[in-house]
């Protein structure tokens, strides 16, 4: 498909990046970036006249892709409302955990034939957890960050939380986005295994992907810097790869 209006949610590390990137395309124009408050981007010269502080008036207008990039929360809100007239792309998944929120997505998508595209983030192989899934066992994913980056004491140490992706996008939903895409790409979010430690010492954040099954044993491990807040240094790279992927400037298909 080509897309010639695209919005985007979040100016955040990866939504202003996203829309750098998108802005500076040929036949594509910016429908809008929606932020929860316009006077924080007061200073930023180009990304004013895009902001929008106003969900309904963003919907309104239903440009042909959608880029959310903001949190958890607004792409359940704001999802099925996108879906019914534009393609999504949703880089806080960790919103599908919730099966409520996956199953009005999936509905929303199916009536009108929008389709609902989910990045593979800050991760790497999610073609072979998908390629693999009937072999595949068992899956653990070990994210460590400093307490800060998780929203605990700056000085929190150790396990943090050890249980199902499901209940880990519950306790943790804008730090395991990771996570949510490996369940969804793979086994699924309630047998896909997650742990979740803090580090008081590292400025990295690092993902650990222990995979094994009928004749095979993957380990993936990535590490980036933190840029601030939840985000790596890497992941507004991968959005971007991703966006270049959906816009068809990439031969290679999945998002």
């Amino acid at each position: 498909m080509t897309y010639k209006t695209i919005g985007i949610i979040g100016a955040g590390a990866i939504g202003r990046k996203l829309f750098d990137y998108v802005n500076a395309l040929d036949g594509v124009e910016v429908a809008y970036v929606l932020v929860s408050d316009k006077n924080k981007y007061a200073s930023d010269v180009a990304l004013g006249p895009f902001l929008i502080d106003n969900a309904a008036e963003a919907l309104e207008k239903r440009p042909d892709l959608v880029l959310e990039s903001a949190t958890p929360a607004l792409l359940c809100a704001l999802g099925p409302g996108i879906l019914a007239y534009s393609d999504l792309c949703g880089f806080s998944c960790s919103a599908l955990a919730d099966s409520a929120v996956e199953a009005a997505l999936h509905a929303a998508a199916t009536k009108s034939g929008c389709r609902l595209f989910v990045p593979h983030g800050a991760v790497l192989g999610l073609d072979g957890l998908r390629d693999g899934r009937d072999q595949i066992e068992t899956v653990v994913i070990t994210t460590t960050k400093s307490g800060a980056s998780l929203g605990q004491a700056a000085d929190a140490k150790g396990t943090l939380f050890e249980g199902s992706t499901r209940e880990a996008c519950v306790r943790f939903p804008r730090n395991v986005n990771v996570h949510a895409a490996v369940a969804f790409a793979g086994i699924g979010f309630d047998r896909t295994r997650s742990v979740v430690v803090a580090d008081p010492d590292t400025k990295a954040m690092r993902h650990h992907i222990a995979v094994s099954g009928k004749g095979l044993v993957w380990e993936i491990s990535i590490s980036s810097q933190s840029l601030g807040g939840v985000t790596g240094s890497y992941t507004p790279a991968s959005a971007i790869g991703s966006l270049k992927r959906i816009l068809g400037d990439e031969v290679f298909a999945n998002a």
